[in-house]
């Protein structure tokens, strides 16, 4: 539909809209309060709260784009606001709760917010690099088509959590140490800003004969995430982790493969 047969629509109307098209924008802005609540527990020593905030944010963030595509409600405005909830939500507040989870820890001046501000810089070049590549014409079909540039940002605040996750199951242990923590999250934070090939699971080809067991393995994810939530966020943390390597190959692979084509 084009822009002139929409204006003329919003004319006859008399410049009045559904109100059910302004959902996925109030979407937006209840993640918003949502992850920024995560910080107020965090403060609080709540980190279960905190934890289960922020990764509700990211779940938030998958629903507002799909609602807006359904309801055919997508804007500029719309567009804009999403960017910059996401910093916030995924640049912001995941680098506050580390801190002051780690201070439960151990005090490290300096270092422990110099990893708030380091995240937080990773995730605005994140996020400003992915809104200037979507107005840009394709330029690496193979990348844009399987993977992802770099970590993407609700995936890189959910892998922050993983230390605190594995504290909550297992107890204190190795994964608990400060300096470690703080090295993780920096890491993680190149990994968003970085340009590295990661896994776009939307867009993973499944073979019609293995249907019923991508099925079977989802069944099976959403059931641990009913009985045990942390073990299961966990394991898929980690899952995670170690594709980076896999897709990174598979990348490199399928392009040697088109070079030689």
């Amino acid at each position: 539909m084009s822009k002139q047969i929409i204006q003329q629509i919003r004319q006859a109307d008399g410049g009045y809209f559904p109100l059910f098209r302004l959902l996925p924008n109030l979407v937006t802005l209840t993640s918003l309060c949502i992850a920024l609540s995560a910080i107020r527990y965090a403060n609080m020593g709540d980190f279960y709260r905190a934890s289960a905030f922020l990764l509700f944010a990211g779940f938030m963030d998958g629903v507002d784009g799909r609602l807006a595509r359904f309801l055919n409600s997508s804007s500029d405005f719309g567009a804009q606001l999403d960017s910059l909830v996401d910093f916030v939500n995924f640049g912001v507040v995941p680098g506050f709760v580390i801190y002051s989870w780690v201070n439960s820890y151990s005090i490290l001046p300096g270092l422990d917010w110099a990893m708030v501000l380091f995240f937080a810089v990773c995730g605005a070049i994140r996020l400003a690099r992915f809104n200037v590549d979507m107005a840009r014409e394709v330029v690496n079909p193979t990348l844009e088509k399987y993977f992802f540039k770099g970590i993407p940002a609700p995936v890189g605040a959910a892998m922050t959590m993983l230390p605190m996750v594995l504290s909550y199951e297992f107890g204190d242990g190795f994964y608990c140490n400060p300096v470690l923590v703080i090295t993780y999250t920096a890491v993680l934070a190149v990994l968003m800003a970085s340009r590295v090939p990661t896994i776009s699971i939307k867009k993973i080809p499944i073979k019609n004969e293995f249907a019923y067991l991508t099925l079977l393995i989802l069944g099976s994810i959403i059931i641990g995430l009913l009985l045990e939530p942390w073990l299961t966020l966990a394991i898929i943390g980690i899952t995670y982790g170690f594709s980076i390597p896999v897709t990174i190959f598979s990348y490199v692979k399928i392009e040697l493969g088109s070079i030689k084509k």
